[in-house]
C-alpha cells in the first residue's frame, strides 16, 4: 500500500479519491501536462530561435503556436475544474436530499414509538394499529430510499444485472396504476387508462421494468395539479410496445430539458413545491429501458404539463 510521498505521486489514485473523475478530466493531471508542455515549448522555441537565427518569422510563428497551445490547455484545465465543481455541488445536493428524505420518516417513527411507550397516550387497539401503520409506512419509505441509493451504486459500477424473461407489460402497468390510486385520490386526480388490444409481451427484467413504469407514474401523480387528469396508455407501434404517461402538471422549463434524465435532477418547479424525491428515478428508468433494448423520451411545456413514454421491442421468441 502506498503511503506518504509515493501516494502523492499516484495521480490516478488522487484523481479518483479526491475529485471522483477520470485522469483526463482531473485538474492535477492537467496542470502537470500543462507544465510539461510549457517547459517543452520554451525549450523548443529556444532551440529553434538559435538554429534559425536568420529567420525571425519562424521564431515568431513558433512563439504564437506555443501561446495557442497553452491557451488550449488552459481551457481544458478550466473545463476540468468546472466539472469537479459541478460534481461537488451535486454531492452536496445529494447529501441534503438524503438527509431530508430520511429525516422525515425517522421523525414520524420516533414520534410513533414514543407514543406507544408512553402511558395514557394510546388508549385503544385502534390507536395502536394506526401508530403501527405509520411505523410500517415510514420504514418502507426508508427502505425504498436505501434501495434506490444501492441501485445507483450498482448501476455506476456496472453491477446492476438484469434478468431478462418474457414479461406481461400490461400487468406491470395495471399493477402500477393500482398502487398509485390512493396517492392520486389524495390529490383528487383521476387516472385514465387505455390499452391497445394488440399489446403483447416484452423481453425484460420484470422487477426492473416495474421500477421504470412506477417511476413515470409516480412523477405524474406527484407533479400533477390537484384535481387534474392523468392519462396512461399502452399501445403497439409496429414491433414495439409503447408505454405513455401524460399529466397536466407544472411542466418542465425548456432550459431544464437537457438535464431531465440526469442523476440527482429535480426540476425547479419540484424544488419550489418541496416534492419528495431524490432526483434519480428517471436516471434509473432510462438505464433500465435502454439496457432492455428500448428508448425513453418526453415532451413538456411549462405551465401545461408533461408526457413521458418509453418503447420496448415486443417479445418474439
Amino acid at each position: 500500500m502506498e503511503t506518504g510521498f509515493l501516494a502523492n505521486l499516484n495521480v490516478r489514485r488522487q484523481c479518483k479519491e479526491q475529485f471522483g473523475v477520470s485522469v483526463l478530466r482531473c485538474p492535477i493531471f492537467l496542470f502537470i501536462v500543462m507544465g510539461v508542455v510549457v517547459i517543452a515549448s520554451v525549450l523548443a522555441a529556444y532551440v529553434v530561435a538559435n538554429y534559425y537565427n536568420a529567420n525571425p518569422e519562424l521564431s515568431a510563428l513558433l512563439a504564437l503556436a506555443t501561446a495557442a497551445l497553452i491557451l488550449i490547455l488552459g481551457n481544458i484545465i478550466l473545463h476540468g475544474i468546472t466539472k469537479v465543481v459541478e460534481l461537488s455541488k451535486m454531492k452536496s445536493q445529494f447529501l441534503n436530499l438524503i438527509s431530508h428524505q430520511l429525516l422525515t420518516p425517522l421523525t414520524a417513527l420516533k414520534w410513533s414509538v414514543n407514543a406507544l411507550e408512553t402511558e395514557n397516550v394510546v388508549q385503544t387497539k385502534a390507536e395502536q394499529g394506526e401508530l403501527l401503520s405509520i411505523i410500517k409506512q415510514n420504514s418502507n419509505v426508508m427502505i425504498q430510499t436505501v434501495n434506490t441509493i444501492l441501485d445507483i451504486s450498482r448501476l455506476e459500477s456496472g453491477k446492476l444485472k438484469l434478468n431478462f424473461e418474457k414479461c406481461d407489460i400490461a400487468k406491470v402497468v395495471e399493477d402500477g396504476i393500482a398502487s398509485h390510486a390512493d396517492a392520486a385520490r389524495e390529490k383528487q386526480s383521476a387516472i385514465t387508462y387505455t390499452r391497445d388490444p394488440g399489446v403483447t409481451f416484452v423481453y425484460a427484467d420484470q422487477a426492473r421494468l416495474k421500477v421504470a413504469v412506477e417511476q413515470l407514474l409516480d412523477n405524474a401523480v406527484k407533479y400533477s395539479r390537484t384535481g387534474s387528469a392523468i392519462s396512461v396508455a399502452l399501445r403497439m407501434a409496429g414491433s414495439v410496445v409503447i408505454f405513455e404517461v401524460k399529466d397536466a402538471g407544472a411542466g418542465i422549463p425548456k432550459a431544464e430539458h437537457k438535464n431531465v434524465f440526469g442523476k440527482f435532477f429535480r426540476g425547479s418547479r419540484g424544488m419550489m413545491s418541496e416534492t419528495r424525491g431524490l432526483g434519480v428515478g428517471l436516471f434509473v428508468a432510462k438505464y433500465i429501458v435502454e439496457a432492455s433494448g428500448g428508448s425513453i423520451n418526453f415532451e413538456s411545456q411549462e405551465g401545461v404539463g408533461s408526457k413521458f413514454w418509453f418503447s420496448l421491442p415486443a417479445y418474439n421468441k
